[in-house]
Formats: structure tokens, C-alpha cells, sequence
């Protein structure tokens, strides 16, 4: 990637697009974030009273910060203060009781759950939206706690403990190449998972202590048939499309589903036989009321696509993409490329340096590569410039050219690169296309505003006529818009709600 363009070693987490790991190999071009709102109040975490090595927890201490920086806390401190009660509650059960547990939510909408050691657990928003009950919930957490009570990042061979933070399996329900083959957070993180033995320890252990807190332990076996159902709809989905599916080392996706037996000796373990005073916790209707107005898909933070277009309401702009093309929207770059993958086009974002204009700016990102074809324009009452680089394209292992182009507006330099086969006159095959793209970047209208907005869940009450196809209008995709509602309702693949069930809908 060094050959391409200069990198600069942060994780951003504002408008900047990941590239497809099926393009093998991604532009890169430094981004900046721009200013923030404020995130929730977080605690700072302090040192463990017990379990757990002083070496791992400061390191843990360490990565918090970087994690936070690279995903964002989500901000709705409500379900902040629900997932850190529901951790605190389910610790309080494990073999480290007395531990500084910290418990957060994250902006993003991987379907994903991880640590990185003594005592930090990390929840995507998008694995509470693809669950149905708090009890399935308490398994995750239980499993990721007992990653930590049984030392697993500490024994796993990637040098150090960041090496946890790779995609474990983000965005098995969602199709994406990019989400789930790309390391997030960081060029210098590693992405190893943990060993089978590890996993299966984790849901034995887990499973004992979510069941001592109360939580109904067959609870685990339905997160387990989330993920099945999910692989399952990957597989017809890539069938559909024509394409090869995709295989990922999803969280508890990568063993069976705990047993009959699993579950008894769960419960002998947690000192219970058969039904505890009260029940055994489910909390299906309360966890999903909870959901309700959570964020689906991307942030207002990343930006928000609605067909071939792109809004982002903190830049304030809005840009266009060829129609038919694949947009993969994530933290620190924009990119989209065609159903072929022979032409792909990346977006990020940088503050201005006060005493360069375009053409300074953009030839010191490049670093002095040879360039070409360069020219001064305007654009939408913006100043950019653009140029050409004989070679970097990461369709055609680095020979082919680069179209890079910068566009100032206020404060923010949008920086665009593309690539396609290269042409006869040794300019990319979809020039053109990628120089009418650029000219689509202007500001936000005031009409547009609420298309900035990002989509929302919604629960509702079914009645006897109630149908998921019927919601499907006010999804964010269009081609498997039913699928998706059926997988976030587990009722994949030919299933409705029950009359008088609580259900999830889009808007």
C-alpha cells in the first residue's frame, strides 16, 4: 500500500471509505477527523482489583483509548448505562468479581463482540440490533467474560494485545466483503482469532455464568442459530449474485451450538437444578423496547447513503456515485466500485493546512511520485487540482495509473483517488467517470437535511395480518430489503411475527 500514497498510522472515525478486500489491495491517502460532538460520559477504567496481569490490564488501558477513537462510543446513554448494567451484573458471577469491569457500546454496526483482556468488553450496535432478547444478549457478554477470566487474549500468539481487535466476524448478516475481510482499526493491528479450544471454553465458561445470574442458558443456542441463519442467507445471497460466498470467523459462528447436556452441566455448575424462584430471565419485550430509535446501519457520523448518493450532515456535503455500483461505507474512507471490480474509486477527508493551496497540498501527499496530466479546476464554487500517477492501481498489482484529484472546501481537503484497467494512452479506463464523480461533491441544500439522517429501528405490535414484506419500502437496501428484516427478527428465511409479538421494522 506504501507504493500508492502516504499513509498516516490513525484510525479515523468520521467520512473515509474501507476498501473491498477483494480488491486486494486499497488506495491510501492520510484523513483527518474533523470536529466531533461530544460522546457519552465514559468513567476512565482503573486497575483491576483482581485476575488478570498487570501488563494486560495497562494494555487494555491503552487500546481503550484507540478503540474509542476508531469506532465511537455509541451516543445514547441509555443503552450505554443498560449494556455496562447488564456486564456488571453478569461479572459479578464470573471468577473475577472484584475486577474493574468496563462495559461499552460502540458505533458501529458490525454484528460483533470482543476484549481485549482485563476488563474491557466491547458491543457493536449492530449485534444488539440482530438480537432478540436481553437472555441472548447475557450469553454474549458471558462468553466474552470468560475470554477474560480464562486468559485468552493473554495466550494468543499475534504480540500484544491489540492483536484482538481485527474483524473477529463483523457483518455476517450484512454481505459485505469489505466489513468482514478488513482490518478496522488500524494498519498496525493484527486480526488473528482465537483457537477452537479457546471459543468452546468461552461459551462452557460463559454459559456458567450468565446461567448463575440468571439468565436462561438455552438463550446461547439462539445466538448460535443467528449466525447459522445468517451464513445461510450469505450463501443464497451469493448464489443470487453470482458469486463465490463468503466465509468469516464470526463471533460463536465458528463451532456447534451448546447441547442438551451443555446446558445441564451449565446449570450444575452455576449451582442450579432445574427452574430458579422466579423463572429463568428472558426480558424479550423490555430488551426490545430498549432497541427502539437505535441507529441501523450507518452512523450520521459516517454518513448516510440512500441510493446513489451520499450525505454526510456534520461536513455538510453530499456526493454522487455511478449508479450500479457498490458503496462500502466505513470510518475512514468512502469507496465504491463496480459489480466487476474493475474499477473502484476511494473519498477521505483531511483538514486544510493553512499555507497550501490544492496543488501544494495534493503533490505532498503524493510524496514526490512522478505525476502527469495534472491541471488546476473549479468545481461548485470549490478549488481543486488533479493529476495523474503512472502506477499504484491495486486492480493490476501496482502498474496501472492512479487518478488522484483534491477538492478544498472550507477547512476540509476531500482527497479522491481511482483506478481501472488502464487505456492506451496510459490514462485509467474510467477516467472520465471518476473526474464526473469528483464534480459531484457540493454542499448540503437545506431540503436535503433529513436525508442525512440515518435510518432507525422501530418496534412494533403484530397483528394477524402483519407481514415483513410490508415494511420493506423504508429499507436502506432494495434488493434483499425482506431478507434482512426476516435476520434482525430471526425469523430468516420464510418466517413473520406471531399476533401480538413485539417485531423490528426500518425507518
Amino acid at each position: 500500500m506504501d507504493r500508492l500514497s502516504p499513509m498516516l498510522p490513525i484510525p479515523l472515525r468520521r467520512l473515509v471509505l474501507i476498501c473491498a478486500a477483494a480488491l486486494a489491495v486499497c488506495f491510501v491517502a492520510p484523513v483527518a477527523t474533523p470536529q466531533a460532538k461530544p460522546a457519552p460520559t465514559q468513567q476512565p477504567a482503573k486497575p483491576p482489583k483482581g485476575g488478570g496481569t498487570m501488563k494486560e490490564s495497562r494494555a487494555s488501558r491503552d487500546a481503550h483509548e484507540k478503540i474509542l477513537k476508531a469506532y465511537g462510543l455509541y451516543a445514547n446513554q441509555e443503552l450505554q448505562d443498560y449494556v455496562n448494567e447488564l456486564g456488571q451484573r453478569i461479572a459479578r458471577h464470573s471468577s473475577l468479581p472484584n475486577a474493574e469491569w468496563t462495559f461499552v457500546l460502540l458505533d458501529d454496526d458490525s454484528i460483533n463482540a470482543f476484549t481485549t483482556g482485563c476488563c474491557f468488553v466491547y458491543l457493536h450496535r449492530g449485534l444488539l440490533a440482530n438480537l432478540n432478547s436481553e437472555a441472548e444478549l447475557a450469553a454474549v457478554i458471558g462468553h466474552e467474560i470468560a475470554h477474560v477470566t480464562q486468559k485468552h487474549p493473554q495466550k494468543r500468539q499475534t504480540g500484544g494485545i491489540l492483536a484482538s481487535l481485527g474483524v473477529l466476524g463483523a457483518a455476517v448478516l450484512t454481505g459485505s466483503g469489505a466489513v468482514a475481510d478488513l482490518v478496522s482499526v488500524g494498519a498496525q493491528l493484527g486480526t488473528q482469532s482465537y483457537s477452537r479450544a479457546s471459543e468452546l471454553e468461552a461459551d462452557r465458561v460463559g454459559l456458567v455464568f450468565s446461567t448463575a445470574a440468571g439468565y436462561r442458558p438455552e438463550a446461547m443456542g439462539e445466538v448460535f442459530q443467528m449466525f447459522r441463519r445468517g451464513e445461510r442467507f450469505e450463501i443464497e445471497r451469493a448464489r443470487a449474485e453470482g458469486r463465490e460466498p463468503m466465509r468469516h470467523h464470526s463471533l460463536l459462528a465458528s463451532h456447534p451450538a451448546p447441547d442438551a447436556r451443555a446446558v445441564q452441566a451449565a446449570k450444575a455448575s452455576a449451582g442450579i437444578s432445574g427452574t430458579p424462584p422466579g423463572g429463568w430471565i428472558e426480558n424479550r419485550e423490555a430488551y426490545l423496547r430498549r432497541l427502539d430509535g437505535m441507529t441501523y446501519g450507518s452512523s450520521r457520523a459516517q454518513g448516510i447513503v440512500r441510493g446513489n448518493r451520499f450525505y454526510h450532515a456534520e461536513l455538510g456535503i453530499t456526493l454522487a456515485v455511478p449508479t450500479g455500483w457498490t458503496i462500502e461505507n466505513q470510518r475512514d474512507r468512502l469507496i465504491f466500485y463496480t459489480p466487476q471490480k474493475d474499477a473502484v474509486m476511494q473519498v477521505t477527508v483531511e483538514g486544510v493546512p493553512p499555507t497550501q493551496g490544492p496543488r501544494e497540498f495534493l503533490m505532498t501527499q503524493l510524496k514526490g511520485a512522478r505525476t502527469y496530466g495534472s491541471e488546476a479546476f473549479t468545481s461548485n464554487g470549490m478549488q481543486g487540482f488533479a493529476t495523474l500517477v503512472p502506477n499504484g492501481s491495486p486492480l493490476d498489482g501496482g502498474v496501472g495509473p492512479v487518478r488522484y484529484a483534491v477538492l478544498y472546501r472550507g477547512n476540509s481537503a476531500y482527497i479522491f483517488a481511482g483506478a481501472s484497467r488502464a487505456s492506451r494512452n496510459g490514462v485509467p479506463e474510467a477516467d472520465g467517470l471518476f473526474q464526473s464523480v469528483v464534480q459531484t461533491l457540493r454542499g448540503l441544500r437545506p431540503a436535503e437535511a433529513p436525508l442525512a439522517e440515518p435510518f432507525r429501528l422501530r418496534i412494533k405490535t403484530a397483528t394477524a395480518g402483519t407481514r415483513l414484506e410490508d415494511h420493506v419500502s423504508a429499507m436502506p437496501e432494495d434488493k434483499f430489503a425482506k431478507e434482512q428484516l426476516q435476520l434482525i427478527n430471526g425469523l430468516y428465511p420464510n418466517g413473520n411475527p406471531k399476533p401480538g409479538a413485539l417485531y423490528k421494522v426500518v425507518e
